[in-house]
């Protein structure tokens, strides 16, 4: 076995020390939140050119971060069932 074959087989080992490994789901809460995130850094640095009050991207923010956080938490205790 070659030191490329022992690295691979050391990744990829599944001995239930991680606490989850693989692809899940993402929910719609997750997917407008990263948007909304998104936006805010869009927004943020557009407002001095487009004279945008600089509560608009802040608020973009707290919005996308606030739903990024109950979308994570939705979906994880949808996991659980």
């Amino acid at each position: 076995m070659g030191k490329l074959s022992k690295l691979r087989a050391w990744i990829n080992r599944d001995d239930g020390r991680f606490y989850r490994v693989g692809n899940a789901p993402i929910g719609p809460l997750s997917i407008i939140g990263g948007l909304f995130v998104a936006a805010a850094l869009i927004l943020s640095q557009l407002h001095r050119h487009a004279a945008l009050h600089v509560a608009w991207p802040t608020a973009a923010g707290i919005i996308g971060v606030a739903l990024l956080f109950l979308g994570g938490y939705r979906d994880d205790r949808r996991d659980d069932i």
